[in-house]
């Protein structure tokens, strides 16, 4: 059943991607039915015995790099996949998202939004919120679950949004929506998983689509630590080499060096 923050309608949504996602032949849990509960709609999956792949990196942390080259080829996997007609348009929803982004002004959303459109688009499955806490574990292999934010789009595009959920806040506390695993698992998880799914990429292309990303987080509800991460990441994006480097710049183009260099 979902929160009772959650618009009512959302659960609709969800269902109708996750239904184009399993029918595209992508691994996730079969929607069975949308029912009421308590005067309002909830999904009902097919059972999937196993845990997640959080529950796996907070037991098992030196599973860091094997669980993250696991989450790359799952997600390598999926953009395999031409997206069905179901999915909407990934630039667009990114756009929206951009659009209500309130913690900047008015002439940064319109920067943001220019930046934007000048991006390649694409057709690819993006699921748009990898990360451990979304794949579970079990007999049938791994499974992806939690499609509302699924869209038509570049691979790198998703890529990159896992980078920013997966990542450290502030590169030192762990997102509260990835409990159980610490900062410094974190970091590893992350830098195996960017690096094996943006190797040869150019390192410019990834970071402008880091700060168009960033931007639409800030329309999300994730708190003031995420926040205060995700305004770095725009206000440091016109000179990556110089400015404090994010944990994907450190990955695209190596440690910020150090004053004393």
């Amino acid at each position: 059943m979902p929160r009772p923050d959650v618009p009512a309608h959302w659960s609709g949504i969800e269902a109708r991607y996750a239904v184009a996602a399993h029918e595209a032949g992508i691994p996730t849990p079969m929607v069975l039915d949308v029912v009421e509960v308590d005067g309002r709609a909830s999904i009902v999956f097919e059972r999937v015995d196993g845990l997640s792949m959080l529950d796996r990196l907070a037991a098992r942390p030196a599973d860091a790099e094997r669980l993250a080259l696991d989450m790359a080829e799952l997600q390598r996997e999926m953009h395999r996949t031409v997206a069905p007609a179901d999915l909407p348009e990934l630039r667009a929803r990114v756009a929206g998202k951009i659009a209500t982004a309130d913690a900047i002004g008015a002439d940064e959303r319109t920067e943001a939004g220019e930046l934007l459109r000048a991006l390649p688009g694409g057709s690819s499955v993006c699921h748009g919120d990898m990360h451990p806490g979304n794949i579970l574990i079990g007999e049938r292999g791994l499974m992806v679950i939690d499609w509302f934010d699924a869209a038509s789009g570049p691979p790198i595009a998703d890529i990159v949004r896992s980078s920013l959920l997966v990542r450290p806040i502030r590169d030192s506390v762990s997102p509260p929506y990835l409990p159980g695993a610490n900062a410094e698992v974190l970091r590893r998880f992350h830098r195996t998983h960017a690096r094996r799914l943006l190797a040869g990429t150019e390192a410019a292309d990834a970071l402008r689509w880091e700060s168009v990303l960033a931007v639409s987080r800030l329309s999300e509800p994730v708190g003031a630590d995420v926040s205060e991460d995700m305004m770095a990441v725009w206000r440091g994006r016109d000179d990556p080499h110089t400015a404090t480097r994010s944990p994907l710049a450190e990955v695209l183009l190596g440690p910020e060096p150090s004053s004393d260099e």
